[in-house]
């Protein structure tokens, strides 16, 4: 269990996850592209794209030592030739829809714990940890979505995807906050990451794209208007036929 630890107490992520959360954006991100008609140097921009987003503003927030994905020059050659693999072989993934969204959500939930922990190792907060771990999960996502002139998935009606992310990277901070056991609270984010997506496709639950409170709080508003005005003229009524009822009790005592 010792590779799961690194100096200060920070949870270690070991590189194998790490490597196959990249490889799983890369993925995506060159689906997404192929869908769209673009040519070999869009799939293969929008594959790094996907992969390398989320953990790029994270770490430029972060401004701690340099970014992540310069360290391994490697991993940017394998993932250029996993975009190029997608781009002649698109015909592979047509019937693997099921697959790919479990891998999809393993992905965004390493994302997530990737920027939550690195959040929590460089001495952030509670709020700053939470997130960081949601922007990493999503990042790559809304950017690719940007880079072809589309609205981000994650800001529109959809399934959990960032709230997913988001309450991920909530569970790791609560727990690592309260000094539990970082394996534990690395596996408990991405069983919340995980359940949340499937859950949210299960049950159809999306995000509204439309919460105007405005009627109801009007409406609201009129009702309690209208009960404190009748509040008001029962006590006005009680007050008035209070001195006739003092009156009549006084001449019953005089008889």
């Amino acid at each position: 269990m010792d590779q799961f630890f690194a100096g200060g107490g920070a949870l270690q992520v070991p590189f194998g996850a790490d490597f196959f959360s990249v490889a799983v954006g890369v993925l995506t991100g060159a689906i997404f592209a192929c869908d769209r008609k673009l040519d070999i140097v869009g799939t293969i921009v929008l594959g790094l794209v996907t992969a390398y987003g989320g953990g790029i503003i994270r770490d430029l927030l972060l401004q701690d030592h340099g970014v992540y994905f310069m360290e391994y020059p490697e991993v940017i050659l394998i993932c250029i030739c996993l975009a190029v693999f997608v781009f002649y072989f698109r015909g592979l993934f047509r019937h693997t829809g099921q697959v790919l969204f479990f891998a999809d959500a393993l992905s965004v939930a390493l994302f997530a714990l990737a920027g939550a922990n690195k959040a929590f190792a460089c001495g952030e907060g509670f709020v700053m940890v939470v997130i960081l771990g949601a922007l990493t999960s999503v990042g790559g996502g809304a950017l690719r979505d940007i880079s072809v002139g589309e609205t981000p998935g994650v800001f529109q009606r959809s399934n959990f995807y960032a709230v997913a992310g988001f309450g991920g990277a909530f569970v790791f901070a609560a727990m690592a906050f309260a000094k539990a056991p970082l394996v534990l609270a690395a596996a408990a984010c991405v069983f919340t990451v995980v359940f949340l997506r499937y859950l949210s496709v299960y049950y159809d639950w999306k995000t509204s794209d439309e919460a105007d409170l405005t009627p109801k709080v009007a409406r609201g508003a009129r009702t309690a208007k209208h009960f404190c005005a009748e509040l008001f003229r029962r006590a006005t009524l009680h007050r008035k036929k209070e001195p006739a009822t003092r009156a009549s009790w006084f001449r019953h005592r005089k008889d």
